[in-house]
């Protein structure tokens, strides 16, 4: 456990890194680092949304999981986020391990990055769709790249790649358009698709 904790620790100031480094360069006044990152205040209308879209997402992906036994020895394999979980034997220990690993490691460290830092940028460099689906495919990009070490099958790199990418369109949709630049909304909607993903591998597949 204290290595699961220090591994979550560890990406999330890595995550943090690259826009605190810009955030001090650039010192864009009067906003706070946290302002600057979108760790503001969210809406209930967005927070709700981010919620409905956690969960049709993480539906999609179990069904395909239930039902697809190519996708099933993926997702369980123990290279995977998922099939390393699966293989903890305290379910207390698994059970905290699913809540600190979806919430903050992967999550909150990944929305810092990708909404908070790189999809603001690309925004105020460009426009609003042209910097959101430019960091979504990346986003979706990296997913790909992450479970290449894992299988070769190239439907599931592909599905894997499409399902994150349309996440992170509408995640920088929520998070700007209806929570005034909040990444809360894309944190939550994050942190809930992974931990009912991560259960479902690890307590019922």
């Amino acid at each position: 456990m204290i290595d699961t904790i220090l591994s979550v620790v560890q990406q999330v100031a890595v995550f943090s890194l690259i826009p605190l480094v810009f955030y001090l360069i650039r010192r864009p006044k009067p906003l706070s680092f946290w302002q600057y990152i979108g760790l503001t205040p969210s809406t209930r209308k967005a927070n709700l949304l981010a919620l409905a879209l956690s969960l049709f997402l993480a539906t999609f992906m179990l069904v395909l999981t239930s039902t697809n036994t190519a996708i099933a020895d993926i997702m369980t394999h123990p290279k995977s986020v998922t099939g390393a979980i699966r293989q903890l034997d305290s379910g207390a220990e698994a059970v905290l391990t699913i809540g600190l690993v979806a919430i903050f490691k992967t999550a909150f460290a990944e929305e810092v990055f990708f909404r908070g830092f790189l999809a603001k940028r690309l925004i105020a460099m460009t426009n609003f769709w042209t910097g959101t689906v430019i960091q979504a495919v990346i986003f979706g990009a990296i997913h790909s790249l992450f479970f290449a070490m894992v299988t070769t099958n190239f439907w599931f790199l592909a599905l894997i790649f499409v399902v994150p990418t349309l996440g992170a369109v509408v995640k920088t949709y929520l998070n700007e358009k209806l929570a005034y630049g909040s990444i809360v909304p894309g944190w939550i909607a994050h942190a809930s698709g992974n931990a009912l993903a991560y259960s479902y591998v690890a307590f019922i597949l």
